[in-house]
């Protein structure tokens, strides 16, 4: 590494409170997470970097007895942004951590999206292309749990937020100008939208794969399994896939097996997993089986047919139309998952995506509604 980045290591109560005075009226941060999630369903926080116009804090979370000083400077009332890079996983972070997420936030690959410098540039890719800075990714995979951290650990951990307040200004300087900063915040507002909801246990099943095969009754009983199998994930705090697998689940309301024995004949189902849950699935089978047909989830949605690929044909080419003379990414502007919610909500006369009420309203959804309505004239 060629350059060395100077930084505070934060590992007590009265450091961290230092920090937090030295930045609290610092309208911009720069933030980054390194997290460990190998065999948990939350991710644990190892390192939580902080920069402000003239210093890097590394915060170790392993060593505080408390994070409500980093909290509130997050949920900082001074606060115009935090400036993250693909902030997925953070956010997650800070879910776990808080049980709520920053809402003024400024995620760098959205905005560079937006501005077509590809993508999803990783924040190596962007440091080259506007600022001619090599970051180096050696300690990607490292152990962020292990204490005490190498100093090429530190140093990595640093760079990732180094630089991010004057991508920041060097991207809203590009938005600005095209009169598209506004169309970033209401991206970025979607981001901690989705990652502040709560979790709907009822609705889960909905995702599972091939879930359209399923009659009401066999769709009550996936409904109940999912809810169960993500409580049961959260609870012990293991990966869902770790509990019962999607396909494992999809079988079991498949078959319905409504005693222990003929749970452990499914072919998915592991004998640890027969013995261990038997009981419990082969219940909640018996009693979904008993519900009322009146209560049953209504069927869902079959994918597309010849006519409805058709429709999405045409809704693609409207979209990478749209989004070639925005000089965008087509995924930027609409994916092929929204396009699909889009016309399931039109075909079923639901409120369409709320992605799609703000500023692709005007530049790509009065095109959709063209194409939908030419195709409801034509397939009655």
């Amino acid at each position: 590494m060629h350059t060395e980045y100077q930084f505070t290591w934060v590992d007590s109560d009265v450091l961290l409170t230092d920090m937090v005075e030295a930045l609290q009226n610092e309208p911009l941060l720069a933030v980054d997470t390194e997290f460990m999630r190998t065999d948990t369903y939350y991710p644990i926080a190892a390192l939580i970097q902080v920069a402000g116009p003239d210093s890097i804090y590394l915060v170790d979370p392993l060593a505080l007895s408390t994070l409500e000083p980093l909290r509130c400077l997050f949920y900082g009332e001074q606060l115009e942004a935090i400036v993250l890079h693909s902030c997925s996983e953070d956010l997650e972070v800070f879910k776990t951590l808080w049980q709520a997420v920053p809402t003024k936030i400024f995620d760098t690959q959205i905005a560079a999206a937006h501005l077509n410098l590809e993508r999803q540039p990783s924040l190596q890719k962007l440091l080259s292309i506007l600022l001619g800075v090599d970051l180096p990714k050696d300690e990607t995979r490292s152990n962020w749990l292990q204490r005490p951290l190498t100093d090429n650990q530190k140093q990595y951990a640093a760079l990732d937020v180094a630089y991010l307040l004057e991508v920041y200004r060097t991207l809203n300087e590009k938005l600005e100008l095209l009169g598209r900063a506004s169309w970033v915040v209401e991206d970025c507002q979607t981001l901690t939208d989705k990652y502040s909801a709560s979790i709907d246990f009822d609705s889960l099943y909905q995702s599972v794969g091939s879930g359209w095969k399923l009659n009401g009754q066999q769709l009550a009983v996936l409904k109940s399994i999912v809810a169960w199998r993500d409580r049961t994930a959260i609870e012990k705090n293991r990966p869902k896939g770790h509990v019962i697998k999607d396909a494992t689940l999809f079988e079991i309301a498949e078959r319905m097996p409504k005693t222990r024995s003929a749970v452990a004949l499914c072919e998915t189902v592991s004998p640890g997993q027969a013995k261990r849950f038997g009981e419990v699935l082969s219940d909640m089978v018996s009693k979904a089986c008993s519900q009322d047909a009146a209560s049953y989830p209504k069927l869902l949605d079959k994918p597309f047919n010849r006519a409805h690929k058709a429709l999405a044909k045409q809704m693609k080419e409207i979209a990478e139309k749209a989004a070639e003379e925005l000089d965008m990414p087509t995924e930027r502007l609409a994916s092929r998952k929204l396009l699909e919610r889009y016309a399931k909500a039109k075909l079923n006369n639901t409120p369409i995506p709320k992605e799609l009420s703000g500023w692709r309203f005007d530049v790509l959804v009065k095109e959709l509604d063209i194409v939908f309505l030419a195709y409801q004239k034509d397939n009655g």
